[in-house]
């Protein structure tokens, strides 16, 4: 992981971390970023391409059924018991996403008639088909770097997200999961470890640290309680990263510049990463020039965030500074918008 002490300006130590008053023109600015990417039109501000946003019904009137689990939104007061019955839907949102059809086809000297190729390919015959071209899928092997935000507001979001992803993606080799509050930390072992089942060493990042202690005694009722893989709970997970403090501000400026500078730092024209996040930087510089540098050094870079669009840019959220820099940005507001983004996430492979 990248040294606490990393800086905040364009320089490691060249200045202190500056508070940051957003304009009172920001939600404009996202509104107008999301528009063009949405209508896709020639000129948008930096590489944004493409939006997916919630296209479930708002303010028909009174419900008149049980509401959809899939639309819950994951940062309303919920308890444990209902987190449990969240998580049971994961696997069937696993499989809806399997059975979508893929896009990407290449020619192959086996596999389904390529229909399409069968008359371009015969222009030269007067379209006799002396040549039956064949498809299948084209195989291709990105790296994938899951930059995770696990504080307090969205560690649910997170929870749900592993374990989505985790069915198309296995931490390893080609996929890195870097979890942060204000600096970030490798975690890709432990959340292998914590999706795949496997025992955790004595003292390791994968085990479980315990439920939490009030000062006065008793137990304390924490977030991702109720998200459990192999006996442990997420929020159990996230206590037991080392370097991690979950209690720290949310600061990712700071974490951003702090994985620029680091060794591992996402890069390559393979690379994808894709970022989980609020966007609220506690009134710290955002530093977008960090994210800035990151995306010119990767292939592309897709954003979940799991507030409401109406929320961006509001307060202490920087998602107008991030949005020029980012490919794809999807709200990721409950499991369904989590589906979308980890479909996206597959589209882009």
């Amino acid at each position: 992981a990248p040294a606490a002490g990393a800086g905040r300006g364009p320089r490691a130590g060249a200045e202190p971390p500056r508070r940051r008053r957003p304009g009172a023109d920001a939600r404009d600015g996202v509104r107008r970023a999301l528009s063009a990417a949405s209508l896709g039109e020639a000129r948008r501000a930096g590489r944004l391409r493409s939006v997916r946003l919630d296209r479930a019904p708002h303010d028909r009137g009174p419900a008149t059924g049980p509401e959809d689990p899939l639309r819950v939104p994951l940062a309303r007061p919920m308890s444990t018991e209902e987190e449990r019955r969240l998580a049971a839907l994961v696997p069937r949102i696993v499989e809806e996403i399997r059975l979508r059809k893929g896009r990407r086809l290449r020619r192959s000297a086996r596999g389904r008639l390529w229909m399409r190729r069968v008359f371009r390919e015969n222009v030269s015959s007067g379209g006799v088909p002396f040549v039956l071209p064949r498809r299948r899928r084209r195989t291709r092997r990105p790296k994938v770097v899951l930059l995770v935000d696990v504080s307090h507001s969205v560690a649910r979001a997170a929870g749900y997200f592993l374990q989505i992803a985790s069915a198309f993606l296995a931490p390893g080799r080609r996929a890195r999961v870097i979890a942060f509050v204000d600096r970030p930390v490798e975690a890709t072992r432990a959340v292998a470890r914590w999706l795949g089942g496997a025992a955790s060493e004595p003292g390791g990042a994968g085990q479980a640290a315990g439920p939490a202690a009030r000062p006065g005694g008793g137990r304390r009722r924490r977030r991702a309680e109720g998200i459990v893989s192999s006996g442990i709970p997420f929020a159990d997970l996230i206590e037991s990263l080392p370097g991690l403090d979950p209690e720290a501000p949310s600061d990712y400026g700071r974490t951003l510049h702090a994985l620029l500078e680091a060794p591992l730092r996402p890069a390559g024209r393979d690379t994808i990463l894709v970022v989980l996040g609020d966007a609220r930087t506690n009134r710290f510089d955002p530093l977008p020039w960090a994210l800035e540098e990151i995306s010119r050094r990767c292939r592309a870079v897709l954003w979940l965030n799991p507030e409401p669009r109406a929320r961006w840019s509001t307060a202490d959220s920087a998602m107008e500074d991030y949005l020029p820099h980012v490919d794809t940005v999807v709200e990721a507001k409950d499991l369904a918008g989590l589906a979308r983004g980890v479909a996206e996430l597959l589209r882009s492979l």
